[in-house]
């Protein structure tokens, strides 16, 4: 049925409960109200016309995991987020969901809940749309104030986040304890990622994959700081589980901020290990930053790799760079190749990198630099009459390689 313009205003004092019971007899079919975070508000008398998702709702106060898993799934909640009109969905019968129409009720960009109409009794046509856009803006008023509040809790898990990163607090048993007043499930296995845009507003991008994996999450200017867990108890490869959720969480976000990011800027990110205890949670943070800063400083040599136990021995480059510094060494070899690049307007130093890169095959070395493997026999033999050394001793080809990065460290930075 169509409504005149501003029909709700005569609903102005009507509380969330008595909307949705207007809703209902104006669509003719049953009606839920949901916050941001899919609780259950409200929800209209329905007699016998309920499926079981709207049952499981009302009775648990709360949409079930399984029904918000496959409607992210099917992009249901990407469209309500990002669109002002109803999503008329499909019935979902392997999820007790049977055909639905919702609407995000929303203040500017900030989407404040939701309002799910079950198409059982009669189709909803394209006039009753117009009644949930009205009933969505109407019921902004009366959400306002509850996520207010939600808003003032989320602030508080926030700030304990940043406490928690930081070090602040050292004693298990007293996380725990404030965990519990700010009413936080905490994950038993979890890790620290973080991304990094410059120019992205990454916790508006990334929203909807944040609510879909419920994670917890702080911004520091460029950078999104995500607490990424599990909370499976018994399992012997939880590490492994806890790898795969954050790997795919990095897919799913990264091409997603690429194509919103400034050109010629980049996106990047690096996770830390996993922990069982919040009291060393500074080191996942602290494995992460320094994931994050190798990626930045050798993007080519670790494209593909996130994970601070994925760095091999890239992870151990500044602090070997440091001891260097600190006892004043200086590398006489890598010099003299460098000189003698200078004085014949050679490649020597390309070729030594790229061979120590490519492991010692000459084949994919030669293929790489694109030249003849005889060419590349010449001058592998040049480097070590150069620089005084045996490409065939592995100890002083490691030794070369590690050199190698640490002066491209020079340059980097």
């Amino acid at each position: 049925m169509s409504v005149e313009p501003n029909y709700f205003q005569q609903y102005q004092h009507a509380d969330i409960d008595e909307l949705a019971d207007v809703i209902g007899e104006l669509l003719q079919n049953p009606i839920t109200v949901e916050d941001a975070d899919h609780k259950l508000i409200a929800y209209s008398s329905h007699g016998d016309s309920t499926d079981q998702a709207r049952w499981s709702t009302i009775m648990g106060r709360r949409v079930p995991e399984k029904v918000l898993t496959r409607l992210w799934k099917d992009g249901v909640f990407q469209e309500l987020l990002t669109q002002d009109d109803p999503v008329h969905i499909p019935a979902k019968d392997e999820v007790g969901l049977g055909k639905r129409v919702a609407i995000a009720i929303r203040r500017g960009s900030d989407v404040l809940g939701y309002i799910w109409a079950q198409e059982v009794n009669r189709p909803i046509t394209p006039e009753d749309d117009e009644i949930l856009r009205q009933a969505a803006r109407v019921a902004v008023s009366r959400l306002m104030q509850r996520q207010g509040k939600r808003k003032a809790e989320e602030q508080r898990r926030k700030e304990f986040l940043w406490e928690l990163l930081l070090g602040n607090h050292k004693s298990e048993s007293a996380i725990r304890q404030k965990a519990d007043s700010l009413q936080m499930q905490l994950p038993t296995s979890y890790l620290i990622c973080i991304i990094e845009a410059a120019g992205a507003r990454l916790d508006q991008y990334l929203y909807p994959l944040l609510m879909r994996d419920k994670l917890l999450w702080v911004v520091d200017g460029s950078q999104i700081i995500l607490l990424i867990g599990l909370s499976e108890d018994g399992k012997k490869d939880v590490r492994e589980v806890l790898i795969r959720k954050v790997e795919q969480f990095l897919a799913d976000s990264l091409g997603k901020l690429e194509a919103h990011v400034t050109e010629g800027r980049q996106v990047v990110a690096g996770y830390g290990l996993g922990y069982r205890t919040y009291s060393e949670i500074v080191k996942s943070y602290r494995e992460a930053l320094h994931a994050l800063k190798i990626k930045k400083l050798f993007p080519k040599e670790n494209e593909g790799v996130y994970g601070y136990h994925e760095l091999g021995i890239y992870r151990y480059l500044l602090q070997l760079k440091q001891w260097e510094a600190e006892q004043g060494y200086e590398n006489e070899r890598l010099e003299k190749l460098r000189q003698y690049d200078r004085d014949n307007q050679t490649a020597m130093l390309e070729t030594l990198e790229t061979f120590l890169d490519a492991a010692g095959k000459v084949n994919v070395t030669a293929q790489r630099l694109h030249i003849h493997i005889n060419t590349l026999s010449y001058r592998l033999r040049r480097i070590e009459e150069i620089m005084r050394v045996d490409l065939e001793n592995m100890n002083q080809r490691a030794a070369l390689y590690l050199e190698l990065k640490m002066a491209k460290l020079d340059q980097e930075q």
